[in-house]
């Protein structure tokens, strides 16, 4: 079905076609006032930003006959509608004689966002100098991104990232405390006494998680307690 097509079905639905007779005592809806009330609608949304969207209206079938409004227009997103990408933007007349259409739209949104400055392997943690910032279209970033590097500093990614790819907050995990490979300082507690001894973590661990650590001295694998300092606690 084509484009004219469907909005006259959606008007039919909506508000009904109106009759030719409207535009013989001059009562028809300027089209143009209804393309116009969605773009001011859609600039208003995004007010507080420093760059303005970009907006690609699907002009309105020229054959639509719409009883001129009594009352204020009103633009409003439909339920389930973004304001970003391709989407709809509904125009009501809530005057004597009421109606609403609804115009298709395209929205860009563009800001400043982390890129990958080199390749990084999988597992690398992020400093700043694997970051920097790229404008891009927010519209089209689905999986998510990152506008501060502080946000991705410190954290490591969970998979390969080639250079110039976008990097989402899914593509990154936190850096556990205690790290799989890394020389942590058991602590081993048995009838009051405690003592101290070097060893390698099995795999990672958060705070208060349990872990697997060989001792450097024994040999042995033991099962402690992720705590602070790097530490994992073995007994009480």
């Amino acid at each position: 079905m084509g484009v004219n097509r469907w909005f006259l079905g959606v008007l039919s639905v909506c508000c009904g076609l109106a009759l030719s007779a409207w535009a013989a005592d001059g009562t028809i809806q300027p089209l143009e006032s209804i393309e116009q009330q969605v773009h001011e609608f859609v600039l208003a949304q995004y007010r507080d930003r420093a760059e303005p969207p970009e907006i690609q209206s699907r002009k309105l079938d020229p054959r639509l006959r719409l009883p001129k409004c009594g009352a204020a227009l009103e633009a409003f997103l439909p339920d389930g509608a973004k304001l970003v990408g391709n989407t709809s933007i509904g125009v009501r007349c809530s005057g004597p004689r009421p109606w609403s259409i609804y115009q298709r739209i395209n929205v860009r949104i563009f800001d400043q966002v982390m890129v990958a400055s080199r390749f990084l392997t999988k597992g690398t943690v992020l400093a700043a100098t694997d970051l920097r910032a790229e404008r891009r279209d927010l519209s089209i970033l689905t999986s998510g991104y990152e506008t501060r590097p502080e946000n991705l500093i410190g954290k490591r990614s969970r998979r390969a990232l080639a250079a110039g790819i976008v990097i989402s907050p899914q593509a990154v995990k936190t850096v556990p405390p205690i790290k799989e490979g890394e020389t942590v300082t058991l602590v081993i507690r048995q009838g009051g006494m405690e003592i101290t001894s070097s060893g390698v973590a099995l795999s990672d661990a958060e705070l208060g998680q349990r872990v697997r650590v060989r001792n450097e001295t024994s040999k042995r694998v033991v099962e402690g307690t992720a705590a602070a300092d790097h530490r994992v606690e073995v007994g009480r």
